[in-house]
Parts: C-alpha cells; sequence; structure tokens
C-alpha cells in the first residue's frame, strides 16, 4: 500500500504547433495544486417494474480543470493570470512633461513613468520659474508628486512642467492577450512514500483570469491560476499518453 502526501515544482510554458512544450517555466512557490476530473452523463430508466429504475447510464462528456495557488507575483505568472501583456521599460530621462492646468494645494498629479528621481519642476512663465523641493512632495517609487505649496516664490504660470530621470520596470497591460493555452508539468515527490518520484503532465490547459488578486491584507498574498482541461488531439487517442494528461510514477 502507497500513501500519498504531495510536494514538487509547477512548470508552465507554450505549446508548439505539434502540441508539445516550447519551453517550461517555473510557477514558483506552489502550496497547492488540484486537477478535477468529471463527466456528464445520460441515465435511461426502465418503464416495467413501477419502480423507474435506472438501467443505463451513458458517458455524453468528460471534462477536467485544474486549480493551483500561486505565491509568486512575477511578470510571468501575472500575465497568464490577468491575459496579460508584459512590456520593458528601459531606464531614461523625461524633459518638460506638462502637467494638466488647475492644480491646487494638497493635490497630486502622477507622472507618465515611475521609479523616477532628480525631479524639477518648473513653470509655464516667459522665464520658467523653478519651484523649490520644498514646496512639493515627490513619491518616488509611484512617481507621482503632491504639490504643499504653489505660491510661495511666484506667482507661477500653470502648467508645470517636470524634468526627471526614472528607472528599468516591467509592465503588464491586463486583458491584452487571447486565452492563453499551456503546457503544465507537476514535478512531484511523494513525501508519504520515501519521496519517490510523480509526475503530472497537462497537454492543453485554457487558463482562465484570476477571480481575486487580492492587494491589500495582513496575510502573504496568494492568487489562484485555474483552467480547463482541453482534449489534445495531437496525440494519439488509444497510446499511453491519452489525449487530456499523463500521471507517471516509478515502477517499483
Amino acid at each position: 500500500m502507497a500513501y500519498f502526501s504531495g510536494q514538487g515544482r509547477v512548470y508552465i510554458g507554450a505549446r508548439d504547433s505539434a502540441g508539445n512544450p516550447a519551453g517550461l517555466t517555473f510557477v514558483g512557490n506552489v502550496p497547492e495544486l488540484k486537477v478535477s476530473l468529471s463527466v456528464e452523463t445520460l441515465e435511461h430508466q426502465e418503464a416495467q417494474s413501477g419502480q423507474r429504475l435506472t438501467d443505463l447510464q451513458l458517458i455524453k462528456t468528460k471534462k477536467g480543470e485544474f486549480s493551483c495557488t500561486l505565491e509568486d507575483l512575477s511578470a510571468e505568472n501575472l500575465e497568464l493570470s490577468l491575459f496579460g501583456v508584459t512590456s520593458s521599460v528601459t531606464a531614461g530621462t523625461v524633459t518638460a512633461e506638462a502637467l494638466p492646468s488647475g492644480i491646487a494645494v494638497g493635490e497630486t498629479r502622477l507622472l507618465a513613468r515611475q521609479f523616477v528621481s532628480s525631479v524639477v519642476v518648473t513653470d509655464s512663465s516667459g522665464t520658467p520659474k523653478t519651484l523649490p523641493s520644498a514646496q512639493y512632495t515627490v513619491h518616488a517609487a509611484q512617481g507621482a508628486i503632491t504639490f504643499n505649496d504653489i505660491t510661495t516664490g511666484g506667482p507661477y504660470v500653470q502648467p508645470f512642467k517636470v524634468d526627471y530621470s526614472y528607472g528599468a520596470a516591467k509592465t503588464t497591460a491586463m486583458f491584452r492577450s487571447a486565452q492563453p493555452e499551456v503546457w503544465l508539468r507537476f514535478d512531484g515527490i511523494n513525501t508519504a512514500d520515501g519521496n519517490k518520484p510523480v509526475i503530472v503532465d497537462l497537454y492543453r490547459v485554457a487558463i482562465n483570469p484570476t477571480k481575486d488578486l487580492s492587494l491589500i491584507s495582513d496575510e502573504l498574498q496568494r492568487f489562484e491560476l485555474s483552467g480547463r482541461v482541453l482534449a489534445d488531439v495531437t496525440k494519439p487517442s488509444d497510446g499511453s499518453l491519452g489525449q487530456f494528461g499523463r500521471l507517471i510514477l516509478q515502477s517499483t
């Protein structure tokens, strides 16, 4: 008898035109991974005994679903869970970025870039005046400026213009890609049986967008990645691979 208690690593990757993994990426620590199989059936009841007994059951459809809990807020994981497209921003500088006119004391205005430094704010007068840095607060990581005083040293002519440097970043835009279809591999061990290897391949998984991405909490944040396991018709229906997936155990 072999009991099972699993741990392991989860890899996800795009599929090539032949239905094979084009390259798998480790998704980070996964505290929970589930694969659920189900069938939809058609049942027939006899009409002779007076008890309407079920005398036939036919399987109409076979379905598979998977879900896993992710803890790594990486760009690759966010692309999958948000149907996103990630772009890289290289470090650079901005000159005279104009803010909207009508800024009032206490307002916070956003810059076009984040992770900013060397911020200088000037006005739009014929001979531009520079606002003393004590009159505004720079939120460097957020790329934002809060204006605390816009009169001392003035009068100033709006719109204000901002010179600054910004750092490298990665940006994932939500709902920019089609529904991803991926190959998923669980490279696991059975901790209840001497850490014997347990391997699961799901050949074709259509990913769902994450339902909840909790951004404020006292706990370590996790988010769910789930999807429907689809049939991969590139795999032979009568072969050892199956058309949905496979579970591999080491022979004893």
